[in-house]
């Protein structure tokens, strides 16, 4: 790197070295993607993942935050940035924001791959680029000419060189070309420069509880996440759509870990053209929600809940995650000490889904109860695992359903024979009743009530499934005896008896 490569005598040499040094250093060395805009470094990143992660786009900068997810090659792990494209024009909020997001990235990176993109020529901004680089990082910089699947490319790629970067490693993200030969040289170049930096360039792994912050347009979510991490991990702007993928960034709270998972505000379906950039963040968003543990609603106190936050709050507990509310910019909200008590009153008296939800009004800005936000979110956590008790149970439900028996259908009766709870992530209470057909939709919501206020569930989506009593109603729980095994959504797809969230 920088004019200095490495003739390794073959591949194998090569991987055993890499494998003899991760298993004395156990962090992840950290490999950044940087260049101008457009010019397929997030395309880079999806290839080198296997799966589509970045969003992609034509249209130049797409990418904004730095976004890091671990990754892996031959066995061997390290931690893949992907950043926003470098745009000379510095006079707006957001280009500079990229600029500063991507400088953190160069610097904490133990490799730097430098796309340039084959076909254009060296731009103007990719020697400004490069003469960054060649200053401060020569040293751990590699420079990928980008598109270079024609054949034509091997008489391009030398015009590269230019740049003094050293030898240009002509790919292809989209069809896969070259991109092996220039993770073999990235990660043995990042195994030596870690060994030379004393521990620079390295990060741990992102494991612990997923939060997911979630919430409509400029709600506050990012500047929440940034509060949180302290530091300026996310771009913030008072323009919506700022933030575009779902960023996963680690923090340490005490002694327990957290994934804080940033994500593009959501928007009502019938607003985003399926075309659009805004579809696919919106998917990133979705799809985050499904890989979280407790999502954070986040909600402008100053706009107030709206038909979208319950829409937001409905697929939280359709994918059977725990959920808390944020009232978040409580420093600029005239208040008083009965405020924030009656606000929740009114919103609980208009949404009974809200009945069960913690709520906590904050201020990303300041700073005014973030702290006291994950202690929300791990009470949460811990109460989806609450295992009430068998026999207990069902005492409760049955004398539950004496004081207060189901209404008469004629003809066909509804008796409560049994309940248990059942082996899952989740609260999820399974009844054995006859005709399950004629029970209604109010003593439904009846149980979930009373389970919630004697069991405690607050935040946490208490599931009710109910079968027929007698021997199909066993044998329907002989096929579904393992549900902790399986997410919650393939419950509601292969399973016949009726169910509801509440």
């Amino acid at each position: 790197m920088g004019g200095t490569y490495f003739d390794f005598s073959s591949f194998t040499s090569a991987i055993i070295y890499i494998h003899v040094y991760m298993e004395t250093n156990p962090q992840l060395p950290v490999i950044s993607i940087v260049g101008r805009p457009n010019v397929g470094k997030s395309s880079l990143f999806n290839r080198i993942l296997g799966k589509r992660v970045a969003v992609v786009d034509d249209v130049a900068g797409v990418t904004r935050d730095r976004n890091y997810v671990k990754a892996a090659w031959n066995d061997v792990e390290f931690m893949l940035v992907d950043t926003g494209g470098l745009i000379p024009n510095l006079k707006e909020a957001i280009p500079e924001a990229i600029h500063e997001q991507v400088d953190i990235a160069v610097r904490e990176s133990a490799v730097i791959l430098f796309v340039v993109e084959l076909g254009t020529g060296v731009t103007d901004l990719d020697q400004i680029i490069a003469q960054q680089l060649r200053r401060s990082f020569a040293s751990k910089t590699i420079l990928v000419v980008n598109k270079a699947e024609s054949s034509k490319a091997v008489y391009e790629v030398p015009a590269y060189m230019q740049l003094g970067l050293g030898k240009p490693y002509p790919i292809s993200a989209l069809h896969g070309k070259g991109v092996g030969d220039l993770l073999d040289e990235a990660l043995y170049c990042a195994q030596e420069n870690v060994k030379d930096g004393g521990g620079d360039g390295v990060a741990q792994e992102t494991d612990g509880l997923k939060v997911a912050v979630v919430g409509r347009p400029n709600a506050g979510k990012s500047s929440l996440v940034n509060k949180l991490l302290k530091q300026n991990r996310m771009i913030v702007d008072s323009k919506p759509g700022t933030t575009r993928d779902a960023i996963d960034s680690p923090l340490n709270y005490g002694d327990k870990k957290i994934v804080l998972i940033d994500t593009a505000g959501l928007r009502k379906k019938a607003r985003v053209k399926k075309n659009d950039l805004e579809y696919y963040s919106n998917m990133r968003a979705i799809e985050s929600i499904d890989r979280c543990d407790v999502c954070v609603l986040v909600i402008d106190v100053n706009v107030g809940i709206g038909v979208q936050d319950m829409r937001i709050l409905r697929k939280i507990f359709d994918s059977r995650k725990g959920a808390v509310v944020v009232w978040n910019k409580w420093d600029i909200m005239a208040k008083d000490h009965k405020t924030f008590d009656n606000l929740v009153a009114d919103v609980r008296n208009e949404y009974q889904e809200l009945k069960n939800i913690p709520m906590i009004s904050l201020s990303a800005l300041t700073g005014q109860r973030v702290a006291s936000l994950m202690d929300i979110v791990f009470e949460v956590r811990e109460r989806m695992a609450i295992n009430v008790g068998g026999a207990d149970f069902e005492n409760q439900i049955f004398n539950w359903v004496r004081a207060h028996p189901h209404p008469v259908t004629p003809g066909k009766e509804v008796r409560f024979l049994g309940a248990k709870q059942v082996n899952a992530p989740f609260p999820c209470f399974r009844f054995f009743i006859t005709n399950p057909d004629q029970l209604g939709a109010s003593y439904e919501r009846f149980l979930s009530n009373k389970i919630y206020e004697k069991y405690g569930f607050s935040g946490c989506p208490v599931v009710l499934e109910f079968r027929p009593a007698g021997i199909k109603g066993r044998l329907a729980e002989d096929d579904n005896r393992d549900v902790a095994g399986r997410h919650s959504t393939t419950l509601t797809q292969t399973e016949n008896p009726r169910r509801a969230a509440f």
